[in-house]
């Protein structure tokens, strides 16, 4: 039984009351963020989302990544202090999206491949945005050029390794988990298994999403660019997209590597199996932001691009002068003090 602190009931008590008034004030809104979440998982999260968890799920089933992985299992080791088998999930979670490196994580753990302390320390940084959301959605839908979307998702990817090697101080030292390295045999059974099982994680997904599309709504719809920014940090999906069209692209970088209350929704349920404090969580979330954003402004420096908004404005350079890197790698500095800090080593993992 979990025991709630009063102020963070009455906190709770709050926010239930104040989304049952949204739905009684705003019905009209609330239903017309209801239809925008279901269009977000039928049209973006569903098709690019639920065949690649269903293959993931697959791959790590069947080993079918053990060799490629294996060429790196001393760069896992040193540079991360994991064990082989975490490369295939490092690998997939940087390629397949928010929830699918949490998931694999817990999965791990729970058939034993990897220790808990493993299984919390990859829970931190495999989170990244996806190839299809970054590069399609925000890159070639909303600012009609590719490059700007393969900039956000190398960005994204370079920040969640930096992160990712942070951790590493985070080890407990004892060795990893020696079982069940013997090559996984084909099965029928695994092909049925992994496709109802990513079609059950997607239907959560879906609901968070939909869940924060309705009531997140009336908040657009009154407070407007303001209440715009505050829907990205609830919902990323849709909101890095609305926000992408007054914002540099190293502020929806930032948006993308926090990754919106919603998908940290998504992943309790596994932050949960691997034991991982959600405060913890949280702070690598923040520092992930931070550094993507810092990367992003270092490219954009270096390789400005040309981008076409079709909404509001004409053809724009992006470039970085709109953010200070000064100001970011403070950011970073007092992120990393507070990681290290914020329990002794052996409480946290």
């Amino acid at each position: 039984m979990i025991i709630i602190k009063p102020k963070l009931n009455f906190i709770l008590l709050i926010s239930v009351i104040s989304a049952g008034a949204c739905l009684f004030a705003f019905p009209e809104i609330t239903l017309v963020g209801a239809k925008n979440g279901v269009n977000i998982c039928l049209n973006t999260l569903i098709p690019s989302l639920f065949p690649f968890m269903a293959l993931s799920t697959f791959i790590m089933r069947t080993d079918a990544l053990r060799f490629p992985c294996k060429l790196f299992e001393k760069t896992t080791k040193y540079l991360f202090l994991l064990p082989e088998n975490a490369g295939q999930i490092i690998f997939m979670s940087l390629i397949g999206g928010y929830p699918v490196g949490a998931k694999l994580t817990a999965d791990a753990l729970k058939n034993g491949e990897i220790t808990e302390n493993e299984a919390k320390r990859l829970c931190i940084f495999c989170m990244n945005a996806g190839p299809a959301f970054t590069v399609t959605a925000l890159g070639v839908n909303i600012y009609g050029n590719a490059a700007a979307g393969i900039i956000i998702f190398v960005s994204l990817c370079i920040s969640s390794l930096i992160l990712g090697i942070l951790t590493r101080f985070l080890s407990d030292g004892k060795s990893t988990v020696q079982i069940k390295k013997s090559v996984k045999r084909f099965s029928t059974d695994d092909i049925t298994f992994s496709v109802w099982d990513a079609f059950e994680a997607i239907l959560r997904i879906c609901a968070w999403v939909i869940l924060f599309s309705a009531f997140m709504s009336p908040v657009t719809a009154k407070l407007g660019k303001s209440g715009e920014i505050l829907c990205a940090v609830a919902e990323v999906t849709a909101g890095s997209v609305t926000v992408s069209k007054m914002c540099p692209v190293p502020v929806v970088t930032a948006l993308c590597g926090f990754g919106g209350f919603c998908v940290h929704c998504q992943v309790l349920k596994y932050l949960k199996e691997c034991a991982l404090p959600y405060k913890l969580f949280f702070v690598g979330r923040i520092l992930n932001s931070a550094i993507s954003a810092a990367i992003c402004h270092i490219i954009l420096y270096y390789f400005p691009i040309e981008q076409n908004v079709s909404y509001t404005f004409s053809s724009a350079k992006v470039s970085a002068a709109s953010v200070s890197l000064p100001t970011v790698i403070t950011f970073i500095f007092m992120c990393v003090t507070m990681v290290l800090n914020i329990e002794k080593k052996g409480k946290v993992c």
